[in-house]
């Protein structure tokens, strides 16, 4: 898989994950008690899993740029290293396309 599908798949899933909470945040407000809503969840799960196939993820940093760092926007310098300490940049689609390209080398 390419770099620019790559990025363009991620998008998307971001896209589909604002929708849903967009979605429970408004049933929230009509309803208090309303539990949440799963619109998009399967879809977002099964093109996880495709693009850990296509994109030989074995240490799954997919889910964790997609659930840990929210799609990048929870990253911070030096909350991920490599092995002799180097800050890895994990904000970005991109950079995460460039993490699991180096680790399958």
């Amino acid at each position: 898989m390419n770099k620019e599908l790559f990025v363009k798949v991620v998008n998307f899933m971001k896209e589909l994950h604002i929708e849903s909470e967009k979605y429970n945040n408004l049933m929230q407000e009509i309803d208090p008690e309303f539990g949440g809503g799963y619109i998009h969840t399967k879809t977002i799960s099964f093109l996880e899993e495709l693009l850990k196939e296509l994109s030989n993820d074995v240490f799954n940093e997919i889910g964790y740029f997609l659930w840990e760092l929210d799609f990048g926007s929870k990253y911070e310098d030096g909350c991920i290293t490599g092995p002799e300490g180097e800050i890895i940049k994990l904000s970005t689609p991109e950079e995460l396309y460039d993490l699991i390209g180096k680790d399958n080398k």
